[in-house]
């Protein structure tokens, strides 16, 4: 299986991606949020502010003083996923276990990116942390 976007390829060089439109302003529909997405902008694209782009990544605030973290999660992957690395969901349930929180993780063997893994069983997990 290939892969949908090579590397660069949610920064834009050309401000087109849905991710870049995440870190728009009012006045300015998308922005670079990486370094090599402004050397290389085909656009003149500017870069957002550094703290909207932290602000964007949950690793920043994982178990970090002053961060209030949920202490429930369910993580579902398709290892059939084009769009993401494994690694992303994997490093993201793997820092979460790390800082004692409760977390679901499974891979939706076979199946692409989408969202709608197995809704009966992810409604019985909300149920049943609900309980708690």
């Amino acid at each position: 299986m290939g892969r949908m976007k090579t590397p660069s390829a949610f920064d834009g060089l050309d401000l087109s991606n849905g991710e870049n439109d995440l870190f728009g302003t009012a006045i300015t529909k998308g922005q670079h949020f990486t370094q090599y997405g402004v050397a290389h902008s085909k656009v003149n694209g500017t870069l957002a502010d550094a703290d909207i782009i932290k602000m964007m990544n949950p690793m920043n605030y994982i178990g970090k003083e002053g961060a209030t973290n949920a202490s429930n999660w369910r993580i579902r992957f398709g290892t059939m996923d084009s769009d993401t690395s494994l690694a992303i969901p994997t490093i993201l349930a793997a820092d979460l276990v790390n800082s004692g929180l409760n977390v679901d993780f499974a891979l939706a063997w076979g199946v692409p990116h989408r969202g709608d893994y197995d809704l009966d069983e992810l409604f019985n997990w909300m149920d049943g942390i609900s309980a708690e």
